[in-house]
This record gives C-alpha cells, structure tokens and sequence, in this order.
C-alpha cells in the first residue's frame, strides 16, 4: 500500500525509464488514482503549465525535447473499434511517441501486447493505494 506522494514517486520512476514508443498503460476505478500517475509521470518528462484531464479531447498530445507524447484517457468511450479508430487511437499505437493511457483495459488485446501496466485500486484506508506493475515484452525482445 502506497499514499499520493508514494504514488507520485513510483510515476517519476517508470517516467524516467520511457522514451520513443513507450506504452504505459493505467487501469483502475473511477478516482483511484491514474489521472495523479498520468500527472506526475508528464512533469518528470519535462511537460510544464497545466495537464488537463484528456476525459473530453480523447486524446492530448505534448512534445518535449523532440519527445511527442500522448495521454490517452479512454473513460468516455467503450473501447469498440469504430470508437478508437474515429478518434484516431489506432494512428498513435502505430507511431513512435510515447503514450500514456488511462482506462486502459479498454483497449483491445492486440494493443495491449507490450508496455508498461500501472493497476492503482483502493484500499480501506482511504488515503492509500494497492498498486501493482507489470512490464510485459513480445517474445525475443
């Protein structure tokens, strides 16, 4: 179990180890916590000013030095193909940024083949969180 600034701290971590074509993908219920990691995962990348909740645009796109990053924020879609591809999902997974997703599961299997997977769910204590990490790469990588 881990509180906000413990969370915050894990997210500067995996932040520091994504680059072109990283996939950090973040599943959890409603208020859990994925926005905080998105969050802090993009200001340890370098991204300043402020970091909306991409819930409305679908998708927000930051550069920095030379990085294009996307934070995908799934919660208003259903994750069906016509949904994902109208609002270009499909485009990004095919590029070399890096994308951040929230509501992750969400997404088909076939995308979710290799990345980093962030599961933050609540506990009893409400100030804390369970969180568990998964690194999973094709086969021979």
């Amino acid at each position: 179990m881990i509180d906000q600034t413990s969370l915050e701290k894990l997210a500067r971590g995996i932040a520091g180890r994504m680059g072109p074509g990283s996939r950090l993908f973040l599943s959890g219920d409603l208020g859990a916590g994925k926005s905080v990691f998105a969050r802090a995962v993009l200001r340890e990348l370098g991204v300043n000013g402020s970091i909306p909740s991409p819930s409305f645009i679908v998708n927000a796109l930051y550069s920095v030095a030379g990085l294009e990053i996307h934070h995908i924020d799934l919660y208003r879609l259903k994750g069906i193909p016509d949904e994902l591809e109208f609002y270009g999902i499909y485009e990004v997974f095919e590029s070399d940024a890096a994308i951040i997703v929230e509501w992750a599961e969400r997404l088909d299997a076939a995308i979710l083949q290799k990345g980093i997977f962030v599961s933050i769910g609540f506990t009893d204590n409400a100030m804390m969180r369970e969180v568990s990490v998964d690194e999973r790469g094709l086969a021979g990588n």
